[in-house]
Parts: C-alpha cells; sequence; structure tokens
C-alpha cells in the first residue's frame, strides 16, 4: 500500500460485479427449472458462501473465465441441507436464505463467523413467522438460524424501515406461499430483487412503494449480466475528488436509483463528476468519470436517501472531512449493525488523524477543519471492507503511512482494489 502514497492516478479501470446483484442471481437461477448463464458475477467471499449453499440444496454450479453457469431442477426437487450451513460474514446471504429456505420448506440450520453471529436476524424472522414460517434464534435474536418445514401463507407487511434484505426475504419466501404477498414501503430500499424476479418470470408487481409477488408460480430460467458495483465504485470516486491531479473512470456501474444516492451527495457538494448512461434492458448502467475537486461544499442528509447510500456512509465520512463545511449523516442507525458498528468504527479510527466528529445514535456529524496527520499510526479495520477501503483511501489522499491491523477483508467484495489503484498510478 505504501508505494501508493505520493502519486497521482489516471485512467480507466472496471470495479467488481454488484455484490447485491450477483447474490440474487445466484439463488434465482437454483429455484429456475434449467440453465441460467451469470455474467461477471462478483468473486468475493460473500457470494462463493452464496453458491455453497445453493450447491448445498441442488443446485450444479460451475465457474468459467468470466461467466458462472447454474444448472437447476427447479424449486421442487431443491432439498434440506445435509450439513449445517455455513454463511461467513455474508448479512446478504444470511438473512436472504431465511426467506428462501423457509419458503421452500426445508429443513436448514446456519450461522456465520462471528460478526455475523452478532447480528440480528430477529427483524427477519418477524415477518417470516406471521406468514407461517417455523424459524428459531439463540436468544431469540442471533445465528444460529434453525428452519424447519411448514406452509406459508401470504400476508401484507408494513416495514418498519426500509431494508432490502429483509424486504428481499419476504418475497423469496412469497414466492411459494399461498395467495399474494404484499410488502409496503415508506421509504425505497434497493430493488434489484423486484427487477430480477420480474426477469425470472415471477408474477411481481411494483407501484407506489407497494410490492406484491403471487405465490406458487415456477421460474424459467435467464441470462444475468451483472453491472459493476457501485458500493466498491465509490471508493476510486472519492480518491479521484481529493487527490490534486487525479482523474479516473469507472466503465460499466450500476446507476439504480435506489443504490446511487452517493451521487447526488456529490452534486450537493459540487464535486467534479460526469456520468455517462448506457443502453440497457435491465439494471441502468453507466460509465462515472471523477476528478479532483479543490472546493467541497458540505451536506445533510437523512430520510429516504439513506438507503440509497447506506453502505456508503464509511467513504462519505472521509470525503466530508475534506469539505470546506460540516456534514451531518442522521437516521442511519442501521450502520450500527453491520459487520462492525460503522458509526463507531469511523469515528473511533478517523478521529485518530485530527478530523473531529460529533457522534449521535443514528449517524455522526463531521466538523471542518486541518487535516495533519501523523505518519505510522496503528488502526483497526474490524474485518469489515467498507472500513478498510476507506482507511486506505484515507492513507493515499493524505500521502500518509498507516498501519492496518489486518486488511483481508477487502476479499470480501472488491479483491483488486489494491491492485486496480497501482494500475492508475501515473508513474507506474
Amino acid at each position: 500500500m505504501k508505494q501508493l502514497l505520493n502519486s497521482t492516478f489516471e485512467g480507466t479501470i472496471k470495479v467488481p460485479g454488484d455484490k447485491s446483484i450477483t447474490h440474487r442471481s445466484l439463488m434465482l437461477s437454483t429455484l429456475a427449472d434449467g440453465r441460467t448463464e451469470i455474467h461477471q458475477p462478483l468473486r468475493s467471499e460473500d457470494t462463493y458462501r452464496t453458491m455453497e449453499i445453493m450447491r448445498a440444496i441442488g443446485a450444479e454450479i460451475t465457474e468459467e473465465d468470466d461467466k458462472w453457469i447454474v444448472e437447476s431442477k427447479g424449486h421442487a426437487n431443491l432439498h434440506s441441507p445435509k450439513e449445517p450451513l455455513y454463511t461467513g460474514n455474508s448479512g446478504t446471504t444470511s438473512r436472504l436464505i431465511m426467506g428462501l429456505l423457509a419458503g421452500l420448506g426445508l429443513n436448514a440450520e446456519f450461522s456465520g463467523d462471528a460478526s455475523i453471529n452478532k447480528r440480528p436476524m430477529d427483524r427477519v424472522q418477524k415477518p417470516l413467522l406471521e406468514m407461517g414460517a417455523e424459524i428459531k434464534l439463540k436468544d431469540e435474536k442471533y445465528p444460529p438460524v434453525h428452519i424447519f418445514p411448514s406452509p406459508l401463507k401470504g400476508i401484507d407487511y408494513n416495514m418498519p424501515v426500509a431494508s432490502a434484505q429483509v424486504k428481499s426475504a419476504i418475497l423469496l419466501a412469497g414466492l411459494f406461499a399461498e395467495g399474494t404477498t404484499t410488502v409496503r414501503e415508506s421509504s425505497p430500499s434497493r430493488n434489484h430483487s423486484e427487477i430480477m424476479m420480474k426477469q425470472f418470470g415471477a408474477k411481481l408487481e411494483t407501484g407506489d412503494g407497494v410490492i406484491s409477488i403471487e405465490g406458487g408460480n415456477a421460474l424459467t430460467p435467464s441470462e444475468v449480466i451483472v453491472p459493476g458495483d457501485i458500493s466498491s465504485a465509490a471508493f476510486p470516486i472519492v480518491l479521484a475528488v481529493l487527490k490534486p491531479g487525479t482523474t479516473i473512470t469507472i466503465k460499466n456501474v450500476s446507476l439504480n436509483p435506489t443504490r446511487s444516492g452517493i451521487l447526488e451527495v456529490l452534486e450537493m457538494m459540487g464535486a467534479n463528476v460526469d456520468i455517462e448512461e448506457l443502453p440497457s434492458d435491465g439494471e441502468a448502467i453507466g460509465n462515472i468519470t471523477a476528478s479532483y475537486t479543490p472546493e467541497l461544499r458540505g451536506f445533510n442528509i437523512s430520510g429516504e436517501i439513506i438507503p440509497r447510500l447506506i453502505d456508503e456512509i464509511p467513504i462519505l465520512a472521509l470525503l466530508a472531512a475534506y469539505s470546506n463545511e460540516s456534514c451531518t449523516v442522521s437516521d442511519a442507525e442501521e450502520l450500527r449493525f453491520k459487520e462492525t458498528d460503522r458509526i463507531r468504527a469511523v469515528v473511533d479510527e478517523l478521529s485518530k488523524f485530527g478530523i473531529e466528529f460529533e457522534e449521535k445514535e443514528d449517524g455522526f456529524t463531521v466538523i471542518p477543519g486541518e487535516i495533519d496527520p501523523k505518519p505510522d499510526i496503528d488502526v483497526k479495520g474490524y474485518h469489515d471492507h467498507r472500513i478498510i477501503m476507506m482507511l486506505i483511501v484515507f492513507s493515499v489522499v493524505s500521502n500518509t503511512p498507516i498501519n492496518i491491523d489486518d486488511s483481508s477483508a477487502i476479499d470480501i467484495s472488491y479483491p483488486g482494489f489494491i491492485n486496480d489503484l497501482e494500475s492508475l498510478r501515473k508513474d507506474a
């Protein structure tokens, strides 16, 4: 990493495929009867956990250079796993398979790593219990999760908070429930599940924050092209905006409006970011070019935009530190239940470099000021890929060597992050 200091960056890259879309493509292709090709999937620790679980319930999955091929005999021929399942560090895998396995009526048990086993699963369990599922949690809240066969009925469910994971678990269960399952959102969460379920032939309707799915219909195979993950693209984008002499273009990135809130914040701040939308029949995609912006305005974000940039808030905190004005994030309490407590992690680690925060239960305010970090300070990554990559970007932008206790978790979402930055160095 130290070889990236005292450098400027220029060029074009492709970031890894969207993690959320890759997870869902594996699950839905397993439910479909036939062969599905998934092009440009994200190959990461998280998505391999989903792949292994789909294999364990009956899918045949092979890997080629730029695609995965899933062959399945359809949902009626899937079976209970022979052994307990392992979801690793993947919250998406853990929460979505609760709905999928309950909907299939399988007998299954799963747990994750130490981080996942401390993350609450009861908010997914609650609506599934209303549907008739039988699910047991440790201390009525945490993994290990035990799922027992039980017939499901459709429900009409008002989401208490915006959560694509909870919504998707309900919709996956609704595929096999008797009658119609309806989910109502007061604030929109990412809609990859709805887009892809329609692509695979589910009878699903959406409109005005209401999603309804009809149970009892078989899915048909489809071809999936996975766009670049905007959550991964956020790190080189912010690097470009903060690093003098830098311009970076990221090609074929997802521009799904339920995920692209960070682009709206960058516009609020006056950042030099250009977007070229590309033709697409499914997910919105485009090329994003970002370049150094010496004067950044502040921002104050809350409410409906938060679910659309929840994973980008750690790198937005760093962006805020270089603003000329204070920046506030509110309504983001969900961050305390990610791979780590990301609000506390951001505040604790960036404060070591003189960045001033006012921490709140549901977010923080970043106070503008001079950043003059001392070299070789020890920082923690919390085995959280978003925190680690944010710290690396800070080190590069500030030309300050830092000591991260463990950076291996980058492999969860962006295994080639350092290599991509190396390829963009002007003096490489």
